[in-house]
């Protein structure tokens, strides 16, 4: 996505934009704009992240949002690489560096980690929101706690340990009102 179309998602003229100096080394200005005093251009917020776009016709503006708005509003292109090549590199990486790599993500991913035997879902109402592998039984089972403690709040939240050596049986679940 471009600026222009970055504006027209945010439903902006680009008239509405302060007007933003000529490109300064390690973004001085942005640095010097962060001061509070600037609302976010999408909901009137103070402003945390800052960046000048060009306009043609317009010039360089300034795009002023909060954190919140600059999260849903930062373009995300479909380039990204599948999740399996993404593993695959940091797997090979922390093998080539000798470094244990436990591998936790926030999608779904259809099978075990390299031989990492223990699986920890956390779903919320029914839909997988992270996974991760351990190959220890008493790591698996001090993360299945601590993921209790940091997300069992979570409305709808359901935390599950299989042994995926052992066709996927649940070892444990929380809540455990149906087991």
């Amino acid at each position: 996505m471009g600026d222009a179309d970055l504006l027209r998602f945010l439903g902006l003229d680009p008239a509405q934009l302060d007007p933003a100096p000529a490109w300064e080394p390690r973004q001085a200005a942005s640095v010097k704009r962060l001061d509070g005093t600037h609302p976010c251009v999408r909901c009137g917020q103070p402003a945390r992240a800052t960046g000048a776009i060009d306009i043609p016709g317009h010039g360089r503006r300034w795009l002023d949002r909060c954190m919140p708005c600059l999260i849903a509003t930062t373009p995300r292109g479909s380039s990204r690489a599948p999740l399996a090549d993404t593993l695959a590199v940091l797997r090979e990486a922390a093998r080539e560096a000798g470094v244990a790599l436990t591998i936790v993500t926030d999608e779904s991913y259809p099978a075990a980690v390299d031989n990492q035997r223990y699986h920890l879902t956390l779903t919320t109402d029914g839909k997988p929101v992270m996974h991760g592998w351990w190959a220890d039984l008493s790591t698996a089972e001090r993360k299945y706690k601590a993921w209790i403690g940091e997300r069992g709040s979570r409305k709808g939240a359901r935390i599950t340990l299989t042994d995926e050596a052992d066709g996927g049986r649940v070892l444990k679940a929380w809540p455990d009102e149906d087991r």
